[in-house]
């Protein structure tokens, strides 16, 4: 019994993560209205790391350097490379390509994961995760199609498109690593910690692209970069951070295929009409990923 409490705790933390980072698309889309890419990265790792740290002083505190030392290397790959890495080249690959051609091959991102947890960490690949994840990616293709998967032949691929496959296979190694090392520190710091090691790697870049703070009246970039900080980084990571130290990469990165799902949802707050692909294609994504979690975690 507490083991399927737990599973089913961890189900709800992905996909609050997914629904979080699916609202991301759109707020985004308002921040990069007033600034280029690093610096909306820049804004919302800022005031996510200050979320984190309000939620954590406390335990920071009894944190030290020895402990910290301890786990660097995790701390390191995840934080500078994964987070960092993944959101740079995919908001570089967005300069270049579609948010349509993007979005297909974020959604690969479970293949990938399951690919590379294979790789580095010997995880076997079950039928039932094969079949649930071309179920789930089923769905994901005829959402973005919007119900017309033939239109996706007419897509043309470019340099953009090569950076968000780069930004894919790092979101999956990330899980691997989350796997492998979050285990060193509570999940409250290690996602603190690897949130201030993205957040670094921002700062580090601005004073080459250059920065310009956009005017305090500006309501909807300040309203947007803070909910990106609050809900998309913040409570986004703790959430998967924790739910894939519960059910592996692999199975944890599934619930990706969720994001566009709630993106489009998200749509119909922003003036989008919800139309009846949205419904199959939601429909499809949530039987794939309630497929493999059914069919057991092992």
């Amino acid at each position: 019994m507490k083991e399927i409490q737990k599973v089913n705790l961890a189900v709800f933390l992905l996909l609050g993560a997914a629904t979080f980072w699916g609202l991301n698309f759109h707020e985004a889309k308002i921040m990069l209205r007033y600034v280029n890419f690093i610096e909306a990265g820049f804004w919302r790792y800022l005031f996510g790391v200050a979320f984190l740290f309000l939620l954590q002083v406390r335990f920071l505190k009894h944190l030290s350097f020895k402990e910290i030392k301890k786990g660097w290397k995790g701390i390191v790959l995840v934080g500078f490379v994964g987070i960092f890495g993944f959101n740079v080249f995919f908001f570089w690959g967005l300069l270049y390509t579609s948010a349509l051609n993007a979005a297909l091959i974020i959604g690969l991102t479970p293949a990938t994961t399951l690919i590379a947890s294979r790789l580095m960490l010997k995880t076997p690949i079950y039928k039932r995760q094969k079949i649930g994840i071309l179920i789930a990616f089923a769905g994901v293709v005829y959402l973005l199609s919007k119900g017309r998967p033939d239109q996706l032949l007419q897509l043309k691929w470019s340099v953009g498109d090569l950076l968000i496959m780069i930004a894919n296979l790092l979101f999956a190694v990330q899980n691997i690593w989350i796997k492998k090392y979050a285990a060193a520190h509570s999940n409250l710091v290690f996602t603190f910690l690897t949130n201030v090691m993205c957040l670094l790697g921002f700062i580090l870049l601005l004073p080459i692209l250059g920065m310009k703070i956009p005017p305090l009246t500006t309501f909807d970039f300040w309203l947007s970069a803070i909910g990106m900080g609050l809900l998309g980084t913040c409570a986004a990571y703790l959430f998967w951070n924790k739910g894939v130290q519960r059910l592996g990469a692999a199975n944890a990165g599934l619930f990706i295929n969720a994001v566009p799902l709630a993106a489009a949802i998200f749509a119909i707050f922003f003036g989008e009409r919800l139309e009846m692909y949205h419904a199959v294609s939601g429909a499809l994504i949530l039987l794939g990923l309630f497929y493999v979690q059914r069919s057991g975690v092992n």
